[in-house]
């Protein structure tokens, strides 16, 4: 064969093997084109025809009050109107979603179910009832109490009438937020009887945080109350911070602290809002210092984005102090300290530094004042 000839044949096979590895490019390109265009969510309505619209970001939010004690004992019982005691309260607490409280006195015993109204008629829808004096008047006196809170159509917890009562977790729902409200206590001056330990919620090291952390998981906010001991009562205890740090461990959103007569620090552990001691919502103690209180307040927002992703975030925590005003005719009045007419309380601007100062001990952001 010529030299020529070879050399023409040669260019041939060249030219038709580079058309035959295009055509195998162009093949393997329109192929996966096609692949990743039938993979693509489809973007257009079929219905509609209409252009798709991304899931968008949805935000709820619900504001949360949790005051200290109602410690109401020596009401004259043929007195029927308490309203006027929690008026300014009532005011104050109007613009919160969820407003929870602790009851000392055992309503139906201690005090008239009157009393009770009052504190519904304030416009409180959560109670916590789990305290050192919870069984002072043992299972008669948790059942008379029960009794009428299980019918105030408020939220109740810490004291129960059976096991299975005890055993339940009731979340509800505020503003698409569902919410848990639990309550505890880390003392109890009687005992429990060995075959009615459900009687009152009395915190266990191993076991509470496991409740905690199941009502976390079925719902978006927990809300604990406390009550424990705070012999120092200007600081938390290192008992009290322990139980605080094991709670928000769980997954306790706002832990609402009581340690008797005391107003503490607010301290923010991780993402939880620990209120230590928020002393006494009302009360007719002749003690000047047994009647201060405090109110403490959070805004809770819960961002959900694609129906499956939430994230819960709590801002603005702020506080406002209380004290029940002495009437003439011996029936007090809880009062905003911004409400106070001459003569309420002597010494109430020292009185207030003082115990903002106190607030502040752990956290000084936490705002003071200003509740709305």
């Amino acid at each position: 064969m010529k030299k020529e000839e070879f050399v023409d044949i040669l260019m041939k096979f060249l030219i038709v093997l580079a058309l035959v590895v295009g055509l195998i490019s162009l093949t393997m390109n329109l192929t996966s084109m096609f692949l990743e265009r039938k993979n693509q969510p489809e973007l257009v309505d079929a219905n509609q025809n209409e252009p798709y619209v991304a899931p968008q970001e949805e935000a709820s939010v619900i504001n949360v009050l949790v005051s200290g004690m109602a410690d109401y004992g020596t009401l004259a019982p043929e007195e029927k109107d308490y309203s006027i005691r929690l008026i300014d309260v009532k005011n104050l607490a109007s613009n919160y979603d969820i407003r929870a409280f602790s009851q000392k006195t055992l309503i139906g015993n201690e005090v008239p179910t009157a009393f009770g109204d009052t504190v519904v008629g304030a416009g409180f829808n959560a109670v916590a009832l789990a305290n050192a004096d919870s069984l002072k008047l043992g299972k008669e006196g948790v059942d008379t109490s029960l009794d009428y809170w299980l019918n105030s159509g408020i939220h109740v917890a810490g004291t129960n009438q059976s096991t299975d009562q005890q055993n339940l977790i009731r979340p509800f729902e505020v503003n698409d937020i569902s919410v848990v409200f639990l309550s505890f206590t880390d003392v109890l001056n009687d005992t429990l009887p060995e075959h009615e330990r459900y009687l009152v919620n009395v915190y266990d090291e191993e076991k509470t945080p496991l409740i905690v952390a199941d009502a976390a998981w079925q719902c978006d906010v927990v809300i604990v109350s406390m009550y424990w001991q705070g012999e120092n009562k200007g600081m938390p205890t290192e008992r009290q911070r322990q139980i605080a740090k094991s709670l928000a461990d769980a997954g306790a959103s706002v832990i609402m602290g009581n340690a008797e007569n005391a107003i503490q620090p607010v301290e923010w552990i991780d993402d939880t809002l620990v209120f230590y001691s928020l002393g006494n919502l009302v009360s007719d103690s002749k003690e000047e210092e047994e009647r201060l209180g405090a109110v403490g307040a959070v805004t809770i927002t819960k961002t959900t984005l694609y129906d499956y992703y939430k994230k819960i975030e709590l801002t603005n925590p702020r506080v406002e102090f209380l004290y029940s005003v002495i009437n003439p005719d011996g029936s007090t009045i809880s009062k905003p300290f911004n409400l106070f007419n001459e003569g309420d309380l002597e010494n109430a601007d020292a009185i207030y530094e003082e115990y903002k100062g106190v607030v502040h001990k752990l956290d000084d952001s936490i705002r003071i004042g200003g509740l709305q």
